[in-house]
């Protein structure tokens, strides 16, 4: 699984690519896992949900 596409950390004016540290799953949601994201500067955590393609079938 690749994740080119994590976002900028929003707490700095220059773009900080925030890193992927774990996911989550949702058992009302299975088409979304929920990624947390944590920027390597100064450890801010977001948590953002990713789609998956298994859903589609």
């Amino acid at each position: 699984m690749s994740h080119e596409d994590a976002p900028n950390c929003e707490r700095h004016e220059a773009s900080v690519q925030m890193q992927l540290r774990t996911l989550h799953s949702d058992q009302s949601r299975p088409d979304t896992v929920v990624g947390l994201y944590e920027c390597p500067e100064c450890g801010y955590e977001r948590r953002l949900p990713i789609r998956t393609g298994d859903a589609a079938a």
